[in-house]
């Protein structure tokens, strides 16, 4: 009888070799199938593989004989079915193998994503791009509207949110994994947050709520101002030109993905609700004199730099957004 240490004593640099190589394929296999419709299919021929094996152990002729032959044809059905999520992993693995080329087609499908955004601001149309990160996207959200599975180009996004009654995927987010054009009509969780700038309406919150379940990068257009903000992890930026809507992304993709799925630091994510809560006293003050309070929305994350003393209280206490006034509730779709 072979002991555990005579099978360790037999082993040789080759199988330690032999046996690393198949685990990195596993590995890597697992990895790019992940989130992808194949997951379900390998584990029912599985489990089909597992009935065969009981099958044969229990001197089970038809079933393990009906069983064989469908496993016998798995491949070729797997071939059939699964064309574009292997032609996918395949344009992935040489994407990996020669990282020129990928840098080339992501630098082509930022600027893509860039002009599209000039384009919806130009004409002040709403938008809202979600760039997925690690975190599957589709785990957190309330409708994963409709699948697209298309190229990254400026004509499909803006060809997308047009408002047109018979354009069903307007209303919602575009949902973009590995620079693809995934789902289109996606809606976003609304963030549970009271203290948000007012001018901050329901495109805004959603934006909000997706980066804070999530590791993606957020990118939402304001179609009441014509502001260009990205959100990552619950953290809005300042309202952004093309050129650093381009270079903010790009900084994102580069990023290792580890990296990129940490929490906003504290101080930004402070920053940012001082600012609006800044914004609310200001308008209360606006509410009660009547006067333009479009100076007051401009205030953002800028806030927290003014040169004036802060009360940590003041911001803790401060009352929620049915408190405002009715001028200062209008939040729309912005």
């Amino acid at each position: 009888m072979v002991t555990p240490r005579d099978f360790i004593e037999a082993l040789t640099w080759r199988d330690g070799l032999d046996f690393g190589i198949l685990l990195i394929l596993v590995y890597a296999a697992l990895r790019l199938l992940q989130g992808t419709r194949a997951v379900p299919v390998l584990l029912s021929v599985a489990v089909f593989g597992g009935i065969a094996a009981a099958a044969s152990a229990l001197d089970m002729v038809a079933v393990a004989a009906l069983v064989r032959y469908f496993l016998e044809y798995v491949i070729i059905i797997l071939i059939v079915v699964f064309h574009q999520e292997l032609r996918r992993i395949l344009l992935h693995m040489g994407q990996r193998l020669l990282p020129q080329g990928h840098r080339d087609a992501a630098r082509s499908a930022v600027s893509e994503l860039v002009v599209a955004c000039e384009r919806l601001q130009r004409a002040r149309l709403g938008a809202l791009f979600i760039l997925q990160g690690e975190i599957d996207v589709l785990d957190v959200v309330s409708d994963r509207g409709r699948e697209i599975d298309a190229s990254l180009h400026a004509d499909t996004l803006v060809a997308l949110l047009i408002p047109y009654s018979i354009n069903l995927t307007h209303d919602g987010a575009v949902l973009i994994q590995n620079l693809r054009i995934a789902r289109a009509g996606v809606i976003c969780p609304l963030t549970q947050r009271d203290r948000l700038d007012p001018a901050f309406g329901t495109r805004h919150r959603g934006a909000i709520g997706v980066s804070e379940e999530s590791d993606a990068l957020v990118v939402v257009l304001s179609e009441e101002r014509g502001e260009i903000r990205t959100v990552h992890r619950g953290a809005i930026s300042e309202p952004l030109t093309p050129e650093q809507l381009e270079e903010r992304i790009t900084r994102w993709l580069d990023q290792p993905r580890a990296e990129a799925s940490r929490p906003a630091p504290p101080s930004e994510s402070l920053a940012v609700a001082k600012g609006a809560a800044r914004s609310y006293m200001d308008l209360r003050k606006a509410g009660d004199s009547g006067s333009d309070m479009t100076a007051v929305r401009k205030r953002g994350k800028d806030g927290a730099a003014a040169d004036e003393k802060w009360n940590d209280n003041d911001f803790l206490h401060a009352p929620s957004v049915a408190d405002f006034p009715p001028a200062a509730r209008k939040g729309g779709e912005g």
